[in-house]
């Protein structure tokens, strides 16, 4: 471990008409102590090319190319390779502020926290949309339980949202038997909402930074926006497999209570695209799951009435 070195993990595919951004934005962060994990897997339009030219330029930047194997499998290089004492994460297709960094380690080192989290934007085409937190916090520095409320209470903190706007401290990348925690590559999406649930588990003292760093470039071609059913599925076993991480672990009823919220919202995606693609297996599944969780998700959506209405309409689909 090189202590003070932050190491920024770069999972890279096809995105030659994002990179040069993206890499723009890291070689310019005002905190220089840093090394650039950057790991192409398998890109087939010259993004390989472009990597390269600049780990040329730059010695900070690392760039390692692999057959294609999935973002989660990238991810996993990156931590293996990792000599940080503080690492975080990097979408090929975001950017970030010069001075992301260089704020997140000053307020970690200073508050002797375990995690930093900054703000950040969606990034349109044409536009630049803020996401700030609808209700304030009382303190800047958060315990653990007060850190999962804002991560999973979504519609009022959403500056917590992501793995990508936050600074990690290297210890929290290891479990009780000094083992690294990996991504799970058998999930096609959701990895990260599990990664970042395991953090949280081993976070005890957090510091937030009311500022927007982060770049969230917005893609219809995105994971997040597929209609591929398998996939989608992954991130409701996602929030499963945290649901039983939390129960073993005791966490409060309050922050469980969220996260069941979350399981029933991406059921009622899944299901609304299983119901248009007349697949009956993952359209009854999902409503079983919404049953399960209906009264969590009324109880979090109470001022809400739009969202229940669909909920309740969703709930009556049939192929």
């Amino acid at each position: 471990m090189d202590e003070n070195r932050i190491s920024l993990i770069i999972p890279i595919y096809n995105a030659k008409k994002y990179l040069e951004k993206c890499l723009q934005s890291v070689i310019s962060q005002k905190y220089e102590k840093m090394e650039f994990i950057c790991i192409d897997d398998g890109s087939t339009d010259g993004t390989g090319e472009l990597l390269d030219a600049f780990a040329e330029r730059d010695p900070r930047i690392i760039a390692i190319h692999q057959h294609n194997q999935g973002e989660s499998a990238a991810r996993n290089v990156g931590l293996r390779l990792m000599r940080g004492e503080y690492y975080g994460f990097l979408d090929c297709d975001d950017w970030i502020e010069s001075d992301m960094y260089f704020d997140l380690f000053g307020a970690i080192k200073y508050t002797e926290s375990d995690m930093a989290v900054g703000g950040w934007l969606k990034e349109y085409e044409t536009y630049s949309q803020s996401m700030p937190n609808r209700k304030k916090l009382d303190s800047n520095i958060l315990d653990r339980q007060r850190l999962m409320m804002c991560v999973y209470r979504r519609d009022d903190y959403q500056r917590f949202a992501y793995i990508w706007d936050k600074l990690y401290h290297r210890r929290l990348a290891y479990d009780r038997n000094g083992e690294l925690i990996l991504f799970n590559t058998n999930l096609a999406l959701g990895g990260d909402v599990l990664y970042l649930a395991q953090m949280l588990l081993n976070s005890h003292k957090a510091v937030f930074i009311d500022k927007e760093y982060y770049h969230y470039r917005q893609r219809e071609d995105s994971g997040c926006h597929t209609e591929n059913l398998s996939k989608r599925m992954d991130w409701i076993h996602a929030y499963e497999i945290v649901l039983n991480l939390f129960d073993a672990e005791r966490i409060s009823e309050d922050v469980m209570l969220w996260v069941k919220r979350f399981i029933a919202y991406h059921c009622s995606n899944v299901a609304e695209i299983a119901f248009r693609q007349k697949s009956v297996f993952e359209l009854e599944y999902c409503k079983e799951k919404m049953r399960i969780y209906k009264d969590e998700y009324i109880r979090t959506n109470a001022t809400d009435m739009e969202r229940i209405r669909r909920y309740n309409s969703i709930l009556k689909l049939c192929v």
